[in-house]
């Protein structure tokens, strides 16, 4: 499948955040762009998770959008604090 902005937007990450020791920490990511293929939903059991934060209806319909990746290989940098500034990424 050829990817779009949305495809770019769920998949385009260059950094994760994490809570330890009482603070919110930032580790960057790199990785290539992930391969996307077509992908058919044919089960959903979601066990209320949906419901819980306020999207239930989500599970009585179709979905907008469905892909699937085999994956990608990631390197993650060093975790800095999430409050400080970080330089901007350059690609």
């Amino acid at each position: 499948m050829e990817p779009g902005p949305l495809e770019h937007f769920l998949t385009a990450r260059w950094g994760l955040h994490v809570r330890r020791a009482g603070r919110t920490w930032y580790l960057p990511n790199e990785h290539p762009t992930w391969v996307l293929r077509a992908a058919e939903l044919q089960r959903l059991e979601d066990h209320g998770l949906l419901a819980s934060v306020g999207l239930g209806e989500l599970s009585r319909r179709q979905p907008d959008h469905v892909a699937f990746s085999a994956g990608v290989p990631a390197l993650f940098g060093l975790p800095t604090s999430a409050g400080r500034p970080r330089r901007p990424v350059r690609r």
